[in-house]
């Protein structure tokens, strides 16, 4: 008796053991770099590179700065695109039975 208890409780405990290596949840650290780079480069675009225009002053430096501000407003909104898509493609990782996925 004392053997077959010791038998059924190592079975359990290799069947448990098993289960919990197959729920082991995948290597989502390339697509967290994604989201990360994708976050500074956000960052970055965000702000325009006005150093051209330094040198300027009223109207003039109002008209060198204008083209500089709209084009790191469209590359923001790009960044911000790709900011989406990686944290999808996170999300996914984690969780692939996640709806959109």
């Amino acid at each position: 008796m004392k053997r077959t208890l010791m038998v059924l409780i190592t079975a359990l405990a290799m069947g448990i053991s098993g289960l919990a290596s197959a729920d082991d949840k995948p290597d989502c650290s390339e697509k967290q770099k994604a989201v990360d780079d994708a976050k500074a480069e956000a960052k970055a675009a965000s702000k325009p590179d006005l150093s051209s225009c330094k040198d300027m002053k009223g109207k003039e430096k109002k008209e060198c700065e204008k083209p500089l501000k709209a084009a790191a407003k469209d590359a923001a909104k790009a960044a911000k695109g790709k900011i989406k898509d990686a944290n999808t493609a996170l999300g996914c990782c984690k969780n692939p039975k996640k709806k959109g996925c």
